[in-house]
């Protein structure tokens, strides 16, 4: 595959980068608490789909127009994202302007996917061709990137060559690569496939859940403890489950009645805590030496994503209220509510958040990936 780089790249998709035109001026509205004092400053605005349009609602966006995922670098210079269309692209922090394209589904391997496997997938042959989760190596030399209906492929970020595909039958949700650059893991049904990241080979398939099904339990969201000791899983069914990196065993399930889906899990910086967001719109938080209760408390209407503040202050979560992008900032020493920035179009739900230093990369239903930088903490 031909990559350009250092120049926006125009196909059948036009990628912008625009400075913020609505209401995303991450600035935090009145609260039931009598205000707000954590706001974001919004830096760029990279619209990675040109067929979304301002004003519509999630309704009306057709399956396939969004952003699903950013994520920065281990040196916070370079942020990865995608869009319906099989397209990913390699963003410059500083500016949001594209580096590098990498396509994760051919038209050649579109017109090989089976009526069945299709059928499988809410929304057909459209949503089937979204890039859903991505990650760098933290030595910063390849790209892995994960979808619905076509594995995952793995990159060269030096001349963007393809390394390797991993085949699956199954659409993979989430993935992750642990800071020490040991572990590839990303989901499935049933279980976490767990690869060597230097060699590419599976290790180990760990089980997820204890819900059986027609599929079995799905995985949407898998992180690993900074020292890659711990690794934590979570998907439908309601289950957020550890496991450590020795032997692959579970040592611990923190389990939600009720859940529609757990969204996004994450480690606390200090890896003392572990916390969830899922579709019925809670955030729960445990303790990760015995996975007892710390917090569960309403967020939004439905959560896409959860993330810790660098210095682990703040909690965050994203997703959507009244049909509306919102996003929620919480002081992790009370649990309180602090800020509720506006940082997404009208009408356009939340999908991810990564934040490196100061720094906060959302990415969204209305097809674009936004940053801001963190001021007036506390």
């Amino acid at each position: 595959m031909k990559v350009i780089n250092n120049i926006l790249v125009f196909t059948v998709l036009i990628c912008l980068t625009v400075s913020f035109a609505y209401a995303q001026d991450g600035q935090s509205r009145a609260t039931a608490g009598g205000g707000a004092s954590f706001s974001l400053e919004p830096i760029w605005s990279t619209q990675t789909d040109s067929r979304w349009e301002p004003g519509e609602a999630i309704g009306d966006v057709e399956d396939g127009i969004t952003a699903e995922f950013v994520e920065f670098s281990a040196d916070g210079k370079l942020l990865v994202t995608a869009n319906g269309l099989g397209k990913a692209f390699v963003l410059n922090a500083a500016d949001g302007t594209i580096e590098q394209t990498f396509t994760y589904i051919t038209d050649e391997e579109i017109s090989s996917i089976s009526e069945s496997q299709i059928s499988g997938i809410s929304g057909g042959l459209t949503k089937s061709m979204e890039v859903e989760c991505a990650a760098f190596t933290p030595d910063g030399r390849f790209l892995v990137l994960g979808g619905n209906l076509n594995g995952a492929k793995i990159f060269d970020l030096s001349d963007g060559s393809l390394v390797r595909h991993i085949k699956e039958e199954e659409e993979i949700d989430g993935l992750m690569i642990s800071p020490d650059g040991r572990f590839f893991a990303h989901g499935s049904h049933r279980s976490a496939r767990v690869y060597n990241a230097k060699t590419w080979e599976l290790i180990k398939q760990v089980p997820y859940g204890k819900i059986k099904g027609t599929h079995g339990p799905v995985i949407n969201s898998i992180d690993f403890a900074t020292n890659a000791d711990l690794m934590v899983l979570g998907g439908n069914y309601g289950h957020v489950q550890l496991n450590n990196t020795r032997d692959w065993k579970q040592t611990g399930d923190g389990f939600i009645q009720n859940t529609s889906s757990i969204k996004s899990v994450r480690f606390s910086p200090d890896e003392r805590l572990v916390c969830a967001g899922y579709g019925g719109g809670e955030i729960t938080v445990w303790r990760v030496r015995d996975m007892s209760l710390v917090k569960q408390f309403s967020s939004l209407v439905y959560i896409e994503a959860v993330a810790w503040s660098s210095d682990g202050r703040y909690l965050m979560a994203g997703g959507r209220d009244d049909s509306e992008g919102r996003l929620r900032v919480y002081r992790t020493s009370d649990w309180q509510m602090v800020g509720n920035p506006e940082v997404q179009a009208d009408a356009a739900s939340i999908e991810y958040i990564d934040i490196h230093g100061d720094l906060v990369a959302i990415a969204g239903e209305d097809a674009h990936v936004r940053l801001y930088r963190i001021k007036n903490p506390e």
